[in-house]
């Protein structure tokens, strides 16, 4: 069995710990986690699933715990980066949102022009692969954000929404969001990594 300590880590260093615990696990190897940080424990859960493993996590006074054997049930893929077709890449682009307004100036109209674009995205012919918002801009998803059903049109057209779960939890609005899927910064840098091109509005 394999231990992997992220007690006193932030998000997203058990996730990376993880990652790389699981590259030298051999097959049908038990692998065991601890982290102390909520948002760390969803993260990591959400990526051994994503992995195809059956994961076990619980909270024992204070600690989650977390255990997983390394016998995925098919081939594993990247997840983050499944929705883009290799043979369009050069062409594919997602769109970053760090705030909940566009641009510099009076916030007022920052907010207005942010609501337009995101209600105008969805007219576009070519639709982003993803949407990712971070900062205040995860404000966005939520349910009163007044952007929430052009997101789950984009949603339900194929475009992947990851939010910030570090972000999420800073601002306390975990319980307000409407739409898209918790993710981590370590995924969100991978994905913008990897993409083609990045719209930032």
């Amino acid at each position: 069995m394999q231990i992997v300590d992220g007690k006193g880590l932030l998000c997203p260093q058990p996730l990376i710990l993880t990652r790389k615990a699981l590259k030298n696990c051999l097959q049908g190897e038990t692998l065991k986690i601890e982290c102390d940080n909520k948002t760390a424990f969803q993260n990591i859960m959400t990526y051994l699933n994503d992995q195809d493993l059956s994961p076990t996590g619980a909270e024992v006074e204070g600690i989650f715990q977390i255990e997983v054997v390394n016998q995925p049930v098919r081939p594993q893929e990247d997840p983050v980066l499944s929705s883009i077709d290799p043979g369009v890449c050069s062409s594919a682009y997602i769109v970053v949102l760090g705030s909940d307004r566009m641009g510099e100036g009076d916030p007022q109209l920052g907010s207005i022009l942010m609501k337009g674009f995101l209600n105008a995205l969805h007219e576009q012919q070519e639709l982003p692969t993803h949407l990712v918002f971070y900062n205040s801009g995860v404000r966005l998803t939520t349910v009163d954000s007044g952007v929430s059903s052009s997101l789950k049109s984009l949603e339900e057209s194929g475009v992947e929404i990851m939010i910030c779960g570090t972000c999420v939890d800073f601002y306390d609005i975990r319980n307000q969001i409407a739409v898209g899927k918790i993710s981590n910064i370590f995924t969100i840098t991978e994905t913008m990594a990897r993409t083609g091109h990045i719209i930032k509005p």
